[in-house]
């Protein structure tokens, strides 16, 4: 059953059409986008959620969009006590504590995608790393030197955390990806860049630190029609696109792209 049927008998028609169809999972606990209209039926959505997925502990209310330099969302309770779980994904498992670090659980098939593509022996920096999703993916998979990056406090604190869990050895800095070119002595063979919504300029710093014919796996926010200006604009910077891909939705007419791109 769909959420939608859990509440076709306690909502109106009018309202239940408000409900959002999708709501995101990470460990137990569900994210979800409740519009103000429905307000004064939150928690019966919750309730309902919570009742259709029954792996669910907490149910958290998305009041805004990521932002901010650290990328942390604000969220309500509705639905538990708490805004920490653990999550497994690709064999590995990950502590996070959504209000303090961003974390996707949309993205499991793309770290692993990005896991089977790296090659034994490189040299890889995962800037915006966050908990660790892509560093522990890629570590966990292939024999590599990985280093995060994050300027997020939190966000360091649980890399460290996931790196001793899954039992793996990285590099862990707390940095700005601005200052990359005078962090790092040495360059890279692959950098794997989940940026920030809107912040297209961070591909310009991985150049200076990529080493010559290397990968650099760039994700980005765009509608669908904004794709072939955005694909001239990376042949132009002189980039190879060896791949992109829709990565899903994430507002209306908005999808992630990944662009798996190497240095002509």
């Amino acid at each position: 059953m769909s959420l939608h049927d859990f509440l076709k008998d306690k909502l109106p028609e009018e309202k239940l059409a408000l409900v959002p169809k999708g709501f995101e999972v990470i460990g137990d606990i569900a994210i979800i986008n409740i519009p103000p209209a429905l307000d004064e039926d939150k928690y019966l959505i919750a309730d309902a959620l919570a009742s259709h997925s029954k792996n669910l502990k907490t149910v958290l209310r998305k009041l805004h969009k990521i932002n901010g330099a650290a990328r942390v969302g604000e969220f309500e309770i509705l639905y538990g006590n708490r805004t920490t779980t653990l999550h497994r994904e690709n064999n590995c498992v990950y502590h996070v504590d959504v209000a303090k670090t961003y974390f996707s659980g949309k993205m499991a098939h793309e770290r692993n995608r990005i896991a089977q593509k790296v090659n034994d022996g490189e040299d890889v920096l995962v800037l915006f790393a966050g908990a660790g999703p892509f560093l522990i993916s890629i570590k966990k998979t292939k024999n590599v030197n990985i280093t995060g990056l994050d300027n997020n406090p939190a966000a360091c604190s649980f890399l460290k955390k996931n790196i001793e869990l899954n039992e793996i050895e990285a590099g862990v800095i707390l940095g700005d990806a601005n200052s990359a070119g005078h962090l790092f002595k040495k360059s890279f063979d692959r950098i794997v860049m989940p940026i920030p919504y809107g912040q297209d300029y961070f591909l310009n710093l991985a150049r200076p630190i990529l080493k010559p014919g290397g990968f650099v796996h760039f994700y980005t926010f765009k509608k669908d029609f904004e794709i072939p200006h955005f694909k001239r604009l990376l042949e132009e910077k002189g980039w190879h696109i060896e791949l992109y891909r829709n990565c899903g939705d994430v507002a209306p007419r908005v999808s992630r792209y990944v662009f798996d791109l190497r240095e002509c």
